[in-house]
């Protein structure tokens, strides 16, 4: 038994030692493969990540010709030249393929800029449409409230003549400005100080007459369209004037400050620039300073105060003001017109300043009419000259422009 247990032992020892040699012989095995794939893995990296080497610019092969004293002892092979320059490396298409490409990419430029272009010109073209529809339509609403609010007062509420001209006077103003300013975007115009002032006066009127809305009573929700369409679309009359119609020249708020402030200065200045005394600059200007004295009256009254206990009070003063701020810048508008001699004017009632000189007259006979029924004669007289001369100008600007074959020879005879 003593031995069998030996022989067992000596069996078991031998199986623990050939298991421990395989295990270490499998743990040697693994290790080395490991190695192995570490070691492709990092070449493949760096074959991946790293750069060809630069390839060397291919010298021209130049045969040299042996001497008549050399030609016995070496001999000249064509066969070696050609096998020498057929394992260069073609360099003339890689140099038009690069010429190909460079060319193309050009021209791909070439086109995105006019593409580009086309665009701009495109959008210019857009907005000029809409400038000139939102004037059209302001122009439009405006005489349908100036008819209807006639017609209302005149034939159904028995108002005076004088006073429903007065109350009309507005309305018919805001759209005679609206219709002369009708292809001032397509001509370009909108950057000139005339047309920049009467849009501030334009957006005004809107602003205003939507503050006081509710004095009207007739067609009002085509009022506040009105008001809302000559608004918008004056303040962007406006800064297509000031800015340029791809509106590049933006520079903030400061812009239109600077221009607001410098024009007014400029503005009165020009109003007391006479050629003479007794002339046609003369006649606007006293026409300007009438209307502005009252704007400032009225202005004066709505900022002491003195219209704050009575609503109805504010918006009868607010009315008349937005009135007579049209009533002003227009007039000097036809000063200006006047002073700087624009024969060039577009032909028809909406030229300047023939359109704007009768819209003009009509009104402010519809003023001269109601301070003369109020008691104002003075006032009333004084503003009914001024509405005859504009009147007689307008008209003889009208005829000058549209008939001047006739007027010559009536001038000749």
């Amino acid at each position: 038994s003593i031995k069998f247990n030996r022989n067992n032992n000596i069996r078991i020892k031998e199986q623990i030692r050939k298991t421990t040699m395989m295990t270490s012989l499998g743990t040697r095995l693994s290790f080395a493969l490991f190695l192995l794939r570490f070691a492709a893995t990092a070449d493949a990296f760096q074959a991946m990540t790293s750069l060809p080497p630069p390839l060397k610019p291919a010298s021209m092969v130049v045969p040299v010709v042996p001497s008549s004293s050399h030609q016995q002892r070496q001999q000249y092979s064509h066969t070696a030249v050609l096998r020498q320059y057929q394992h260069q490396p073609s360099t003339a298409t890689v140099s038009s393929t690069t010429l190909l490409r460079s060319s193309s990419s050009e021209s791909n430029d070439t086109s995105g800029g006019g593409d580009d272009e086309k665009k701009i010109e495109k959008k210019i073209a857009a907005r000029k449409k809409r400038v000139e529809i939102g004037y059209q339509t302001a122009a439009l609403a405006y005489a349908l409230v100036t008819c209807v609010s006639f017609v209302k007062f005149q034939f159904f509420q028995r108002v005076p003549l004088p006073i429903n001209l007065f109350i009309t006077a507005g309305p018919f103003m805001a759209s005679s400005v609206a219709f002369h300013l009708v292809g001032s975007g397509s001509n370009d115009q909108l950057k000139s100080d005339a047309c920049k002032r009467l849009n501030l006066a334009l957006a005004s009127f809107g602003f205003i007459g939507l503050m006081a809305k509710d004095i009207v009573t007739t067609a009002q929700p085509l009022w506040i369209f009105a008001c809302l369409v000559a608004m918008v679309n004056s303040i962007k009359g406006y800064g297509y004037g000031l800015k340029g119609w791809d509106l590049k020249m933006m520079d903030g708020n400061a812009g239109a400050v600077k221009d607001i402030l410098g024009g007014t200065l400029a503005s009165v200045k020009a109003v007391f620039t006479l050629p003479a005394i007794f002339s046609r600059s003369a006649g606007y200007a006293a026409m300007t300073i009438t209307f502005a004295a009252m704007k400032s009256a009225i202005l004066y009254k709505l900022i002491s105060g003195s219209a704050e206990s009575n609503k109805m009070v504010w918006r009868d003063l607010a009315f008349g003001y937005k009135k007579l701020l049209l009533l002003t810048m227009a007039a000097f508008t036809l000063k200006e017109a006047v002073d700087q001699d624009e024969t060039e004017s577009p032909k028809g009632w909406g030229a300047a300043p023939v359109g704007l000189g009768l819209a003009t007259s009509v009104a402010t006979g519809a003023m001269a009419a109601q301070s003369i029924a109020s008691g104002n004669l003075y006032l009333g007289g004084w503003i009914a000259c001024l509405a005859v001369f504009s009147a007689v100008d307008g008209i003889n600007r009208w005829t000058a422009l549209n008939l001047p074959i006739k007027v010559a020879k009536t001038r000749a005879k």
